[in-house]
C-alpha cells in the first residue's frame, strides 16, 4: 500500500518527463548528471550494474568497467533493449546481495513509495557494493521552480521535494555509509540560460560542495555488520567435577561423644 497517497503515477508522469530531458534545459543538467555519474563510476568495478530511472530511454553508465549493466523499471524503453528488465522499483526481482551497482536516477522523489525502493536497493546490493542516487534538490532556483510549476494542470513536477539531508539519513537508517554528497547545476532554471556557453559544465570542485546546486548526487556504501561465531569445542571433553571429601567431625565433637558413652 503506497504511503504517499498525493503521487501521481509514474505511468501518468513517463512521457511528459521523457519529453522535459529533451529539452534544451534538460539536456543542459543531464549533462551535468552525466559528468558527476562518470567522475563516481571510474573507480567503480564488479559483475553487474542495475540503472533505475524515471527515464528508461537513457543510459547513464556509458562505458564504466562494470562487466553486465542493464536497466530495470516499470515503463518499457522507447528502443528495444535486450538488457532490460520490466518490474516495480518497490519489487525488485533480484536475488539478494547480487547487484554491484546501482545507478538511481530521480526514482524516489517519482515513486509511490520511496521507503520501499530504498529498501530493495539495500537487499539486492552486495555487502560493500555502491549505489549512486541522484535527485532533484528542493533548496535551490530550480526548486522553487518545481514548487511553481506543481500547481499548473498537468505539470511533471509533482514530485516528493526530497532534501539531500533528508535522502541521507533514509539511507543511513537502512545500513549505508555516505562517501560523497555532490551538488550540480547552479545556474537559473531558464531555458534561455541553458544556451549560454559553459552552462553544461559541471563546476570546479569546489562549487560541488555548495548545497543551492539544482540536482544533488550521493555516493554510499552498503555496510554489514560484522559477526563472529563462536564454533562449538566438538573435541574436547566435557569437564568433570572433582570428587569431594567427606568433611571429618572436628576433635570437640569426638571427644563429647566419647563422654555420652
Amino acid at each position: 500500500m503506497p504511503v504517499w497517497k498525493h503521487q501521481p503515477q509514474l505511468d501518468s508522469l513517463a512521457a511528459s518527463l521523457q519529453s522535459w530531458f529533451e529539452t534544451d534545459l534538460g539536456r543542459v543538467v543531464l549533462d551535468v548528471e552525466q559528468r558527476i555519474l562518470e567522475a563516481r563510476l571510474a573507480d567503480s568495478f564488479g559483475y553487474h550494474l542495475l540503472q533505475l530511472s524515471a527515464n528508461n530511454n537513457l543510459d547513464l553508465y556509458g562505458d564504466c568497467r562494470v562487466q553486465r549493466c542493464f536497466k530495470a523499471g516499470p515503463i518499457v524503453p522507447e528502443q528495444t533493449c535486450d538488457r532490460f528488465v520490466r518490474c516495480s522499483f518497490e519489487e525488485l526481482p533480484f536475488e539478494t546481495d547480487s547487484i554491484d551497482i546501482a545507478l538511481v536516477h530521480h526514482v524516489p522523489e517519482f515513486s509511490a513509495d520511496p521507503h520501499a525502493v530504498l529498501r530493495e536497493l539495500y537487499r539486492v546490493i552486495v555487502p560493500h557494493g555502491r549505489v549512486i542516487l541522484i535527485g532533484f534538490n528542493p533548496w535551490s532556483p530550480f526548486g522553487v521552480r518545481m514548487a511553481m510549476g506543481r500547481w499548473r494542470q498537468g505539470s511533471i513536477w509533482r514530485n516528493h521535494f526530497f532534501s539531500a539531508a533528508r535522502m541521507n539519513d533514509w539511507l543511513q537508517l537502512l545500513g549505508f555509509a555516505t562517501e560523497s554528497i555532490e551538488y550540480g547545476f547552479h545556474r537559473l532554471p531558464l531555458h534561455r540560460g541553458a544556451q549560454w556557453p559553459g552552462a553544461a559544465q559541471g563546476g570546479n570542485i569546489w562549487s560541488r560542495h555548495w548545497p543551492f546546486g539544482g540536482i544533488y548526487t550521493i555516493t554510499a556504501v552498503k555496510q554489514v555488520s560484522k559477526f563472529i561465531p563462536m564454533k562449538p569445542r566438538w573435541g574436547h571433553a566435557r569437564p568433570v567435577l572433582a570428587p569431594l571429601s567427606a568433611a571429618k567431625p572436628s576433635i570437640r565433637l569426638v571427644q563429647k561423644r566419647a563422654g555420652m558413652q
